[in-house]
């Protein structure tokens, strides 16, 4: 399977994948996949995830 992004401007389907789509919308198809207004989804590489900065008070501010 192959990810696919449809750059039409209206509602389509395609009844051989049983898929509905909006404008704009990703999808997965077979990767022989060919239709008007479908194009091959742009590679997400997944960004670096920083690690949460902790917010708790230190024992020597506790309760002054």
């Amino acid at each position: 399977m192959a990810s696919y992004t449809y750059t039409g401007d209206a509602v389509r389907e395609f009844p051989t994948l049983v898929l509905t789509v909006k404008p704009g919308d990703t999808f997965d198809a077979p990767a022989d996949f060919v239709a008007a207004d479908v194009a091959p989804a742009a590679s997400k590489k997944a960004a670096p995830v920083a690690a949460p900065q902790s917010s708790a008070s230190s024992d020597s501010t506790a309760g002054a």
